[in-house]
């Protein structure tokens, strides 16, 4: 009885460590995913991307950057933003249905991905300068009214279009969809479940190895989504993680603001599963806050 006793505490005591190491190494897989992303060459041809042209601009910090822009028929030009480990040619589908609807529109290759340069992604602490440099190419824009330019960011690039838009306020209109904390405070303070006491100090470790690994720590969104007021947001959530984050993040926004949930949705696939509804809200949201018109779709 001793022996299987003894037997049964070492086998939990093995199962106890295994799971503690892996979850120890979550952030470090993560945050090294950030620092050293892959430069993702685009699956999508020529063909779907024919009418695109492709463009070469900086970012504000000295970057050569990437992307492929349609210049609309309206004056009003949206920035697409992709997410971590994707591209700018990835956006093509977005980018072809807000064409459609008469947008310029400006398919974004952030840092260390698709063609622009860099070797680190930041989670958008330096991607907001990129977001910059593609509202100076806007600019210089005959075609593009500088008071009728929007951004819309999945993922990473939500976080990107926020950091960009606290910089540059020609970004008049956000779409932030699956956007997610930046920082542990972000988590909406402390833990008041059993549940998040558990997940607390794997979360401490997690984004103390993440501030580490890019080099620094800014705001979170709890602390800056406030300041894009009067400029409105479209925060977009589309499974339970992201509702958790955005209903805080929403909260936090002052006016004006919209939320919209899509049910059954996973992670940055909102338009793949609800299109219809994906393109009239955004389409919809867009008009209003640039053209100050709303769609009869």
């Amino acid at each position: 009885m001793i022996a299987a006793a003894i037997y049964t505490i070492r086998h939990l005591a093995f199962w106890l460590v295994t799971v503690f190491l892996w979850f120890i190494s979550l952030p470090m897989r993560h945050a090294l995913a950030f620092a050293h992303p892959p430069h993702s060459w685009s699956r999508v041809t020529e063909e779907e991307l024919k009418g695109f042209e492709q463009v070469h601009f900086k970012s504000h910090d000295g970057l050569a950057l990437s992307g492929w822009f349609w210049p609309g028929t309206n004056h009003a030009a949206l920035i697409l933003v992709h997410g971590l480990g994707s591209s700018g040619a990835e956006m093509i589908v977005h980018g072809k249905l807000l064409a459609e609807k008469g947008f310029g529109v400006l398919l974004l290759d952030l840092r260390a991905h698709g063609y622009s340069d860099g070797d680190t992604s930041t989670y958008g602490l330096q991607e907001a300068d990129d977001v910059t440099g593609a509202v100076d190419f806007l600019l210089e824009r005959d075609e593009i009214d500088s008071d009728k330019i929007g951004a819309l960011g999945i993922s990473l690039g939500a976080q990107a279009v926020l950091r960009g838009a606290l910089k540059e306020n020609r970004v008049r209109a956000l779409v932030l969809e699956g956007l997610g904390p930046s920082v542990l405070e972000d988590h909406g303070g402390k833990p008041n479940s059993l549940v998040h006491w558990i997940n607390y100090p794997f979360n401490w470790l997690y984004y103390h190895f993440y501030y580490f690994m890019i080099g620094g720590k800014d705001k979170g969104v709890l602390d800056v989504i406030g300041e894009i007021a009067p400029r409105p947001i479209l925060f977009i959530a589309n499974n339970t993680k992201d509702v958790y984050f955005c209903r805080l993040f929403y909260q936090a926004a002052n006016e004006p603001k919209e939320l919209w949930e899509p049910p059954n949705g996973q992670h940055g696939a909102a338009l793949a599963q609800n299109p219809q509804e994906y393109v009239k809200r955004v389409n919809e949201f867009f008009e209003k806050a640039l053209l100050g018109e709303t769609s009869e779709v």
